[in-house]
């Protein structure tokens, strides 16, 4: 009857975009561009993890043995990767690997601000080329903020003083509502984040990826091949073995791949940007990434 048996496609397998996102994206390419045209060097960060029970699915084996190579049942102990590159690959003495304190939910609860910010300071930002641009995700202890902004529990007096501080008339007759009004229409200029103060007093830039784009950072890229170059050598499957298989797999991946990774994200980039003006609705392909979970505060959120 020309029937056929198929998968069921699930909603969210794209993603159709707000405005404040599209902007945000509009806003990092032109950016980016910017920074490249300019000769600035373009850092990516982030951070990943690697369970002891890290292997490949098929493996070869003997055609007269029975007994196949065995992966663990549970996933072990969980290292955190943090990293940086360029197309010129990793920055030099860069790499901070840890064993996390849980092997259980998201791997960002074991990473924290006080953390990256060390690492940061003592690892990465004494060895980035002058003038470098950072590029890193959304995840909450980047986005740490080093000034609060009242919210909408905030009391009156605290509101008239945030903004009399930063010079927004208001009125003393203003009721409470209007008072938050007026906050959430000029908050965003006035957010700033401890990162971001860190890096700009080393003389470097902090540029923040659009939310879910993953393939707009090239070390997601480098994650996977590192990843897969683990899991081709992880025998033992114990923390030793896989402690130095990491440092091992980190200096496999050579500059020639971080240089192709690098120009296939600049190609990306590209692309996205013939979008623009168009007069058709921007849909893209949720990629998969260690930054799924990424957290991102809705500018029209108060939380």
């Amino acid at each position: 009857m020309g029937y056929k048996w198929k998968k069921i496609s699930s909603n969210r397998r794209v993603l159709q975009e707000r405005h404040d996102l599209q902007l945000w994206r509009w806003r990092y390419l032109k950016k980016v561009s910017q920074y490249r045209a300019e000769g600035r060097p373009i850092v990516y960060t982030d951070e990943t993890y690697v369970l002891t029970s890290h292997v490949r699915q098929n493996t070869w084996g003997l055609k007269n043995k029975d007994t196949p190579f065995m992966k663990k049942l549970g996933t072990g102990s969980r290292f955190i990767v943090v990293h940086a590159g360029t197309k010129d690959g990793f920055i030099p003495n860069a790499a901070l690997v840890y064993k996390a304190s849980s092997t259980t939910g998201d791997y960002h609860s074991n990473m924290s601000f006080e953390n990256y910010s060390k690492w940061l300071e003592e690892k990465l930002l004494p060895n980035l080329p002058e003038r470098a641009v950072i590029v890193m995700d959304n995840a909450s202890y980047h986005n740490t903020r080093s000034s609060k902004i009242p919210t909408s529990s905030t009391n009156k007096s605290e509101m008239i003083k945030w903004l009399t501080d930063n010079g927004i008339q208001c009125d003393d007759s203003l009721k409470k509502i209007e008072l938050y009004d007026l906050i959430k229409k000029n908050k965003d200029r006035f957010i700033t984040y401890r990162i971001d103060e860190i890096v700009k007093s080393k003389g470097f830039e902090i540029l923040r990826l659009p939310p879910y784009h993953p393939e707009l950072n090239s070390i997601e890229n480098i994650w996977g091949i590192f990843k897969g170059k683990i899991a081709s050598k992880n025998i033992g499957q114990n923390m030793t073995i896989v402690d130095n298989l990491i440092s091992v797999c980190l200096d496999e991946v050579d500059n020639d791949t971080w240089r192709k990774t690098c120009h296939h994200v600049e190609e990306v980039e590209e692309e996205y940007k013939k979008y623009f003006d168009l007069d058709i609705e921007f849909v893209i392909n949720l990629e998969t990434s260690d930054s799924d979970t990424e957290e991102y505060e809705d500018s029209s959120d108060e939380n």
